[in-house]
């Protein structure tokens, strides 16, 4: 089985989503492939479950969300080797906070160029963040 683990800061908003988006394509796709997510500063926040306008564009997609109340987990109590890919939602946000962290130097990261709120607002950066789940699921269909 294919496994994604996509990563933000807090994962309660953009990595959630995707998470949801591709699994949601997945099982509708009868496909041995899944996702998983994780956040870069977990701890620094004290909501740790996904984020309301995460679950409102889910249910815009009609998605279901599979995890809904679970809490957000730190990229450091994943294990990371059982990943095919590993993808940061925003390069600029997000590089630096791995780059700091020693545990991840041996790992590939893919950088994507979702901006969060407050700079960008859910209504753009959700609808483009499906937009690149979806390619990202028929690129990995295409292998």
């Amino acid at each position: 089985m294919k496994k994604i683990l996509f990563v933000c800061t807090a994962n309660i908003h953009r990595s959630r989503f995707a998470e949801e988006v591709f699994n949601h394509l997945a099982i509708q796709d009868n496909k041995e492939y899944r996702a998983f997510s994780a956040g870069l500063r977990v701890g620094d926040f004290s909501y740790r479950e996904i984020y309301y306008p995460a679950l409102e564009h889910l249910e815009s997609f009609n998605i279901k969300p599979i995890r809904p109340k679970e809490r957000s987990m730190h990229i450091d109590d994943v294990m990371l080797e059982d990943y095919y890919k590993i993808i940061c939602m925003d390069k600029k946000e997000h590089k630096p906070m791995v780059d700091a962290n020693p545990k991840l130097s041996k790992y590939k990261f893919e950088y994507w160029e979702i901006v969060d709120i407050p700079k960008v607002e859910s209504t753009v950066s959700l609808p483009m963040c499906y937009e690149k789940v979806v390619k990202l699921f028929k690129n990995i269909n295409l292998k």
